[in-house]
């Protein structure tokens, strides 16, 4: 599957692009990840049977993580349409990709990890066959976001229990000589 990339920035920056959002908490969404991506994986996959761009997304509710998967021509998120533009606006038509993508900043320094899961055509030809990988992929990013959200908030903890330790200065009043 291919697709005019004019067509494409055109329907992205007007928000032309079918999508789907689900809700839930990180406790949720550890314990329960395949089935919290399945309708998301088979929302992709439908618009992309039906010739359609799109995205699923899982917005974690009680933690700054936000999960997509979505079609794109390039190894950029979608939100970032105005980069894309730059980079592909010399092309005519370029291939459509699947990316995985998450945002936030506990999974890298960037706060962002994109990474292709297949061509559009790949995709839909056999979605099962990425559905392991998409999984792992998922499920490492998972753990390197709570292991860093830890290392987080016990830094957090450390530099407020440090501070409780430094004694308060007192300002001194000098007498001025006149």
């Amino acid at each position: 599957m291919n697709r005019d990339v004019t067509s494409f920035i055109a329907d992205v920056t007007n928000e032309k692009v079918e999508h789907k959002t689900v809700n839930i908490k990180l406790a949720d969404l550890v314990a329960k990840p395949d089935e919290t991506m399945a309708p998301i994986y088979e929302f992709v996959e439908e618009q992309l049977n039906l010739g359609k761009l799109g995205y699923g997304e899982v917005q974690v509710d009680d933690a700054d993580v936000n999960i997509r998967l979505e079609t794109n021509l390039i190894n950029l998120p979608l939100q970032d349409i105005k980069r894309i533009d730059k980079m592909i606006s010399d092309e005519d038509t370029l291939p459509v990709n699947v990316y995985l993508v998450m945002s936030s900043p506990y999974v890298n320094a960037s706060s962002l990890r994109i990474d292709e899961v297949a061509s559009a055509d790949e995709f839909i030809e056999d979605m099962d066959h990425y559905l392991p990988m998409m999984n792992t992929w998922l499920a490492d990013h998972l753990a390197a976001v709570q292991e860093n959200m830890k290392t987080q908030a016990e830094k957090e903890a450390g530099d407020k229990k440090e501070k409780a330790k430094k004694p308060a200065v007192k300002a001194r009043k000098t007498a001025q000589k006149k």
